[in-house]
């Protein structure tokens, strides 16, 4: 019994040693992905997105294009289109011809299209899962899961890290709900420059809309 003790304590132990290292290993990964990610001065990505629940028989795959500029984004969903200049928020329904106004979601939230890339500095616990492949790329898995659980709708967010580039190249979000939301870039492009105005509505890219201030 006493050597059973033991052996559970020693693999307690090591276990607890290996999490640290694995911890450590992804904060050092991590600091590195976000000193060069805030060195771009902009960043144009296009990638799928999909929501999978299988209990609700939900398999949706959409093409998205993303550019951000500091607080500014752009977000083209196909049927929507989402910009923002830091303060105000343009949510552009094409179908139906209509924009609404309102105030940007909180600065450190998760699911705010600007902080997509980093989304991993504030609020997070991470582990460093392993190695793995994401098509032909060599990539560093880590796993983050929030500090206030109970105040969010989603308990994990898995990134994929390309080794070579240090650069987020997929990223899951685990719903509470059963949802999975899956990021995978097609293609980064980085430092381009942008037309004035790019990052506000204008009436004249969209005639005929109407405006809707819910501010």
């Amino acid at each position: 019994m006493k050597n059973n003790l033991i052996l559970c304590f020693l693999l307690f132990v090591s276990a607890g040693l290996l999490n640290a290292q694995q911890d450590k290993k992804a904060k050092q990964i991590l600091d590195k992905l976000s000193a060069k990610t805030r060195s771009y001065s902009a960043i144009k990505a296009d990638f799928s997105y999909s929501l999978v629940n299988k209990d609700r028989k939900i398999n949706k795959v959409q093409n998205w294009k993303l550019w951000l500029k500091g607080e500014n984004y752009r977000l083209d969903m196909g049927d929507q289109l989402l910009i923002s200049d830091g303060k105000v928020v343009w949510k552009i329904l094409k179908a139906d011809k209509e924009v609404e106004i309102s105030l940007p979601t909180s600065g450190e939230d998760a699911l705010n299209p600007k902080n997509v890339f980093t989304m991993y500095e504030k609020g997070f616990k991470n582990k460093y899962i392993k190695e793995g492949k994401v098509g032909t790329k060599a990539v560093h898995i880590i796993e983050l899961y929030p500090l206030t659980p109970k105040t969010k709708d989603y308990n994990t967010i898995r990134l994929y890290i390309d080794k070579a580039q240090i650069q987020v190249i997929k990223s899951e979000i685990v719903g509470n709900n059963g949802n999975l939301y899956t990021y995978d870039i097609k293609k980064f492009t980085v430092n381009e420059t942008s037309a004035a105005g790019f990052f506000t509505f204008s009436k004249t890219e969209f005639p005929g809309f109407e405006v809707n201030d819910l501010r």
